[in-house]
């Protein structure tokens, strides 16, 4: 009897060891963080890999991936050629924090070697009657050899009352990520000039629409000073 009582006593101590890891296992957070992947290099397609698991395939130019959600930690970022698992373009860490949003903007410099700009994405609140923007600069534009060209960032609005021009990013060099700013919600042309000046690189401007408490990303790649390759994309978060 008395060997009895000590195997009934080790299996319950045995199910009560499991019984608490597992009650421990549920009680684990679950964590979560979101990337996003914009492609400004021209004439390329690329894979983004998360550690081994594939993000996107096949990012063009001017494209973004939109936000992928994964486990927030630190993981190996792996951006290469489509389809050439041998191509390596662009690898490095990321940490990836719980709740928190990021974007990674790929572009080239003046020398043409590959840039990546991992930035966190501020989406706080906004107040109603407007919407936020910022801009990411990726274009490496130079006025000659040895001067970079920066810019500001203005908008105008046409109204009854006359036009109103507002200038919310002042002297922004490559790879400049400004915070997000309130808008006035409406119909806007967003302009791109020469530092200090009302010189507009864009023409007339990019007509936006701001939406009452939204975000968006403008980003301008491509060559700052010829009027067929600068662009300007939009990202709505």
């Amino acid at each position: 009897m008395k060997h009895w009582r000590y195997y009934l006593l080790l299996i319950l101590v045995t199910a009560g060891f499991f019984a608490c890891n597992k009650d421990s296992d549920e009680s684990i957070p679950v964590t979560s963080s979101n990337i996003n992947v914009f492609q400004a290099v021209p004439g390329k397609l690329f894979d983004v890999l998360i550690d081994t698991m594939t993000m996107t395939t096949e990012l063009a130019y001017g494209q973004s991936s939109g936000y992928h959600a994964f486990e927030a930690k630190r993981y190996d970022l792996l951006i290469r050629l489509a389809g050439q698992p041998d191509s390596p373009y662009i690898a490095g860490q990321i940490s990836l924090r719980n709740g928190h949003y990021y974007s990674v903007f790929l572009s080239l410099n003046n020398n043409n070697v590959p840039q990546a700009l991992l930035v966190e994405d501020a989406l706080g609140g906004t107040r109603v009657g407007f919407g936020k923007m910022r801009y990411i600069n990726l274009s490496d534009s130079y006025i000659n050899r040895a001067s970079r060209l920066t810019i500001d960032i203005k908008t105008f609005t046409t109204s009854d009352a006359g036009q109103d021009t507002a200038r919310y990013f002042r002297r922004l060099s490559y790879l400049a990520a400004t915070d997000f700013v309130d808008v006035p919600t409406g119909p806007h042309s967003l302009v791109v000039t020469y530092p200090d000046s009302t010189l507009s690189l864009n023409g007339n401007g990019q007509a936006i629409q701001v939406d009452d408490q939204k975000l968006y990303t403008f980003i301008g790649y491509g060559n700052a000073l010829k009027a067929d390759s600068f662009k300007i994309a939009t990202f709505i978060h």
